[in-house]
């Protein structure tokens, strides 16, 4: 099975809102800790939809249970990526794919 190949432990972060209007959104304080398989990504410009995406600099798999949408956040072995594109792969729901592209700071 697949999830045989979830050996690397990664943090979900998600975006949060503020209630109040005024302030700046942030990162949750409250991550989720997850299996997964991480792997580099070759590869420059992704096209989808007739436009170019930010490149992807690494794959992501995990079990369709992992509540993981575009514009979260994942630290994984000391690095931060944002999540750039989710997919159901072959949209049978045992399995998430995620591109993920690595943040500079």
């Amino acid at each position: 099975m697949i999830s045989d190949y979830y050996t690397e432990s990664v943090v979900l972060v998600s975006l949060t809102t503020s209630t109040d209007g005024w302030s700046e959104p942030g990162w949750s304080t409250a991550p989720t800790t997850f299996s997964a398989a991480v792997n580099p990504n070759s590869g420059a410009i992704l096209i989808r939809n007739d436009k170019e995406t930010p490149r992807a600099d690494y794959k992501l798999f995990c079990g369709s249970t992992v509540s993981i949408s575009e514009h979260d956040r994942v630290r994984w072995n000391g690095s931060s990526f944002d999540v750039t594109f989710v997919k159901n792969t072959l949209d049978r729901g045992h399995h998430l794919l995620c591109l993920l592209k690595k943040i500079s700071l």
